[in-house]
């Protein structure tokens, strides 16, 4: 199914996710306009609104973004529409556009279609108030968010497909899917490299864990709160301010369904994460088992490579960097060579390598550049 690079984008949900889309493509005004559905109850006024996309506690304000110390008067707000850098924001704040079957994407000329809100993953859902129910209106959906099925005896359906830059954008098929994952944060950081082990180990690549030491998010508390009816991470309720929390990620299973030679080799993976107080930038930390004897600089020579042919994925860096370095960075994931450390054992006539790699990532403005990736490579940008 065709879809215009022209056409204006729509995004449901004007989180954290969504409003850095919002403005990164007005800063590229690649579109006259954006067409916006908050998916809730929002502000008072248009000015509340306006406001919330001039200032950014983590980033700046946009005038910053688009123009560093020159920039000025980037939003405005003028015949009942706010703009941004010129762009024109549709906002579809009515209560019926609270749910996505009812929101008149192509009446504005939307055929793509971010949902951001976090809450619709499940593709097998057929209702208005789902995922799918975006269809009604528009050609096609991107989840910025990993799937997630309720119900475990149903399989993704084949309209609907995971994808991560560097690693699988050649198994998207244009007249076949229609509801497109772009996966999580941490498998665009993580799966990248994992996918170039892959490639070049096969089969002597005997297993992986990997730790995110991620940035927190809203989905957790800002002061210790008592925990909500059915919840099953109740340490996420804890001070986010005070503490470094342990949680669960979606990491681990979401590169299986994007690198499927994981499973097919045998290779063995675990995944976990710990919440930290910063607002933005996380780190992947990545302990590989391999058979044979490498050295760090035969490591560092795949991550080159891999950069080489992925310069706007992977970034190689010998910096010694910390996490304020990566805010604002572009990447899906950038390799610290400076912090990787080996062993080499020998067992029998074998030789076995741990290697401790680490890649770095800004969980959200990263993330949302990930996704400008996605959307050129559904309207033939890419």
């Amino acid at each position: 199914m065709a879809v215009s690079p022209d056409a204006p984008i729509g995004v449901m949900g004007i989180g954290r996710i969504g409003k850095l889309l919002v403005w990164l493509y007005a800063a590229k005004k690649q579109h006259k306009e954006i067409v916006i559905a908050t998916g809730r109850k929002t502000g008072t006024s248009l000015d509340d609104l306006a406001t919330y996309f001039e200032y950014d506690s983590t980033y700046g304000t946009f005038d910053a973004f688009i123009g560093g110390f020159n920039g000025k008067n980037a939003v405005t707000v003028k015949d009942g529409h706010v703009y941004l850098n010129g762009v024109k924001l549709i906002w579809l704040n009515e209560p019926e556009y609270r749910v996505p079957g009812n929101i008149p994407w192509n009446k504005y000329g939307v055929d793509v279609v971010f949902d951001t809100t976090g809450k619709m993953l499940d593709p097998t859902r057929n209702d208005d108030n789902s995922l799918r129910g975006h269809l009604n209106h528009a050609k096609k959906v991107i989840l910025t968010a990993p799937f997630k099925v309720k119900d475990k005896g149903k399989q993704i359906p084949e309209d609907s497909i995971t994808l991560v830059g560097g690693v699988n954008f050649d198994k998207y098929d244009g007249n076949k899917h229609a509801i497109i994952s772009n996966a999580s944060c941490t498998t665009n950081c993580c799966a990248p490299p994992i996918k170039a082990l892959v490639d070049h180990f096969g089969d002597k690549f005997i297993s992986y864990a990997l730790t995110t030491v991620h940035a927190v998010t809203n989905s957790q508390s800002t002061l210790d709160v008592l925990p909500k009816d059915g919840d099953k991470d109740t340490r996420k309720r804890r001070s986010i301010l005070n503490n470094m929390i342990p949680t669960s990620t979606g990491a681990a299973k979401a590169v299986l369904e994007v690198i499927p030679e994981v499973q097919a080799l045998g290779i063995g993976s675990q995944a976990s994460s710990i919440r930290v107080p910063v607002n933005t930038g996380s780190i992947v930390i990545l302990d590989v088992s391999l058979l044979g004897d490498y050295d760090n600089e035969y490591i560092h020579n795949i991550f080159r490579q891999y950069s080489e042919k992925n310069p706007d994925i992977m970034y190689y860096s010998e910096k010694q960097l910390v996490s304020s370095d990566i805010i604002g960075s572009t990447y899906s994931t950038i390799y610290d060579a400076e912090f990787t450390h080996h062993r080499t054992t020998k067992r029998g006539d074998n030789y076995y390598t741990m290697v401790d790699l680490n890649f770095w990532y800004d969980n959200e403005f990263g993330y949302v550049c990930s996704l400008s990736r996605l959307y050129d490579l559904i309207t033939g940008r890419r």
